[in-house]
């Protein structure tokens, strides 16, 4: 069984092919939600990117997923984004996550 680091993962998340276009990737993560008490739910996507980055937007809330370890991801073929906390993904392309 391979293994992947989170900080591998997250850099192979951003990876772009020749095309310019991010390359899709299969995650699967532990769902959680402090505040309202809920999760414990595994979610798996077969084909996700990436979505977001830097931007010059301004006004707004700040995500700062950096600072609290969160991505914001979609399903190649869907438009729900979902936002996935690096610690809590389980598998990244068929590799267990090392902490």
């Amino acid at each position: 069984m391979d293994i992947i680091s989170v900080r591998d993962m997250l850099n192979t998340m951003q990876l772009r092919g020749e095309d310019g276009e991010l390359i899709p990737f299969s995650i699967t993560f532990v769902t959680c939600d402090e505040k309202n008490d809920t999760g414990g739910n595994k979610i798996t996507l077969d084909q996700a990117v990436l979505i977001g980055g830097p931007s010059k937007k301004t006004g707004g809330r700040n995500p700062n997923h950096f600072a609290n370890y969160t991505r914001n991801i979609r399903h190649v073929d869907g438009d729900r984004i979902v936002k996935v906390h690096a610690l809590l993904v389980t598998r990244f392309n068929g590799m267990r996550i090392s902490q």
